[in-house]
């Protein structure tokens, strides 16, 4: 507790001062605080402390994202790992066209600074998580760019959007322990859309998709793995009322075949080494008053198991997990607002040889969160 409130503490006077003095400036931090155990006794924690600036003029807006984090695990025969650190600047600039041409437009370049932290130790990877039970997963990369485009046009009670980014990443090194240095993680080239329609009584429908490719990774220039393609396509409604809002979304998620490394050169596997995966995910929000407002989310996943037979060296077996989250925010007439979230979580999973070794478990969680702003 007294390092999440040391975390925090430095933050709020800039909060204060950026959002009094700037016109077209919103900041935002806060902290959350978040704990996992599971059936093969291992546990872990993280205190986050995130920073996120923004501001506009006029068509353009600058986004700034950053932050630092302390992790922890406790793992039965690896013994403690913790790690406080800075954690990679992102950097968003767009700008909109919109009402000039027959569609809208959206240019952006998404920049990702590395300030976190590398070359970590080789006990140190052991804090690399599933991004289903921490939030950060990634403590640092190489300077990435993401330039996009995306465009968008309504008409009568139909919108639709679309957009491309090809995500340039750049080498880093993660554990010059463990042999890992002048890793290239492969560039992304990334298409979305979205088609939704306004009904009665406030309702809005709308299927949405995304499709990735990603490139070749190179450990040293030489060729290391390539990710299989990433297909999620889903479907959603929406309702909005005077008080308040609810919303319901179905996606499923389907990847192709890796690329694995054998006898030197990089050859397609046999079998998919990723699952289908299918979410479920239903939320709300109901205003108290104007200035006061409460919400609440339920999301399910599961991942079947894999390709590959039991016993395989790639055998993934399947996963389930149930999350529920509960909250509270309140705007105030200085243009500050407050908010704090409860999220808890159970994940039951067969044993996971991709993309780490994972024995079978039955894991559980929760996150408590406070966020401040001004605008």
């Amino acid at each position: 507790m007294k390092r999440t409130v040391a975390m925090i503490l430095p933050v709020l006077p800039l909060l204060w001062c950026a959002g009094a003095h700037a016109s077209g400036l919103s900041v935002e931090s806060g902290v959350q605080r978040e704990y996992w155990e599971d059936t093969r006794d291992s546990s872990g924690s993280q205190a986050l402390l995130p920073l996120r600036i923004e501001w506009s003029r006029g068509d353009a807006t600058i986004g700034l994202l950053t932050g630092a984090v302390h992790a922890s695990v406790d793992i039965p025969g690896a013994g403690d790992r913790s790690l406080t650190h800075t954690l990679d600047t992102k950097l968003d600039l767009s700008y909109i066209v919109q009402g000039k041409l027959p569609v809208d437009l959206l240019i952006g370049m998404d920049v990702n600074l590395p300030t976190g932290k590398t070359d970590l130790s080789s006990a140190d990877l052991a804090l690399i998580l599933d991004p289903e039970i921490a939030t950060v997963t990634t403590f640092g990369e190489g300077v990435n760019l993401n330039p996009t485009l995306s465009i968008a046009k309504e008409w009568g009670p139909w919108s639709a959007g679309a957009g491309v980014g090809y995500d340039v990443r750049r080498a880093y090194d993660v554990s010059a322990e463990a042999g890992l240095t002048d890793y290239d993680p492969g560039d992304v080239l990334s298409l979305n859309a979205l088609l939704q329609r306004e009904c009665s009584r406030g309702y809005v429908g709308r299927v949405f998709g995304k499709f990735s490719r990603f490139g070749k990774d190179r450990l040293r220039g030489a060729d290391l793995f390539r990710e299989g393609d990433y297909r999620m396509a889903g479907v959603g409604i929406s309702r909005t009322g005077a008080a308040w809002e609810a919303d319901v979304d179905i996606r499923g998620t389907f990847r192709g075949k890796a690329e694995i490394l054998s006898g030197g050169s990089l050859v397609t596997e046999p079998e998919r080494s990723r699952g289908e995966e299918w979410s479920a995910e239903a939320s709300a929000r109901h205003a108290l008053r104007e200035d006061v407002s409460l919400s609440g989310s339920v999301r399910g996943l599961i991942v079947a198991k894999n390709g590959y037979s039991g016993g395989a060296s790639r055998h993934n077996g399947s996963k389930e997990k149930i999350a529920i989250s509960v909250g509270c925010d309140r705007r105030f007439a200085s243009g500050m607002a407050a908010g704090v979230s409860l999220k808890g979580f159970l994940m039951t999973e067969g044993g996971q040889a991709v993309p780490q070794f994972v024995e079978a478990r039955t894991s559980r969680g929760i996150a408590l969160a406070f966020r401040i702003g001004l605008n």
